[in-house]
């Protein structure tokens, strides 16, 4: 697999932003906003050292984030998202391999949703990339592409402003031989399969405008 650079990833949150704007300014009637920040709590799967084969695992921490929405029509909107979390890979048998890393998403999608009883179910999902960025600056960061898919509820607290839970599973697509903290004499770690994945739970206040 082809790997992403930084400035690739610039191109794509720009044509992202550059297609919202163009949307804004062609539809004839005024579009509605929002902005909700959020935090919440990321599992992993699990991956493996490059060497031994044997399972490291990911701990289980807060994540962050903020979500941007475009109202498409009444049921649905256009979403930019971005979700972080800053996690420590734990070897049992290989504690000097321990270390801080950060799982960055940058998504374009939407969400449609449903109304019931004064209450807002809703699907999401969207696709963009991953960024893995290690703390210690001597090993490389990596970019990947990937989905996410999730489900929730809204519950109106006032005309513009109410309260966004959300369960949404990301996927990180990685090839046999993908791998993360490497240096140039080679790599720590290896993702276990062709996809990583993540299940974040999240609590968000949406800010309409």
């Amino acid at each position: 697999m082809i790997p992403i650079s930084i400035d690739m990833l610039r191109q794509l949150l720009l044509i992202g932003t550059s297609t919202f704007f163009v949307i804004q300014t062609t539809e004839a009637n005024a579009q509605n906003y929002e902005i909700t920040p959020f935090a919440g709590w990321r599992t992993s799967s699990s991956l493996e050292e490059e060497s031994t084969g044997e399972t490291v695992k990911l701990d289980e921490t807060r994540s962050f984030g903020i979500l941007m929405s475009m109202q498409r029509d009444h049921d649905s909107s256009y979403d930019l998202l971005f979700s972080r979390q800053d996690t420590d890979i734990q070897s049992k048998s290989s504690p000097e391999k321990n270390t801080s890393i950060k799982f960055d998403y940058y998504h374009i999608g939407g969400t449609l949703n449903y109304k019931q009883n004064g209450l807002y179910p809703f699907v999401s999902g969207g696709l963009g990339v991953t960024h893995i960025s290690p703390a210690n600056e001597v090993f490389s960061s990596e970019t990947k592409f990937s989905l996410s898919i999730g489900g929730g509820i809204k519950f109106p607290l006032t005309e513009n402003i109410g309260l966004r839970l959300e369960a949404r599973g990301y996927g990180t697509v990685v090839d046999s031989s993908g791998s993360i903290l490497c240096t140039a004499d080679g790599c720590l770690i290896r993702f276990k399969g062709d996809l990583f994945t993540q299940f974040e739970a999240t609590a968000g206040l949406t800010i309409a405008f």
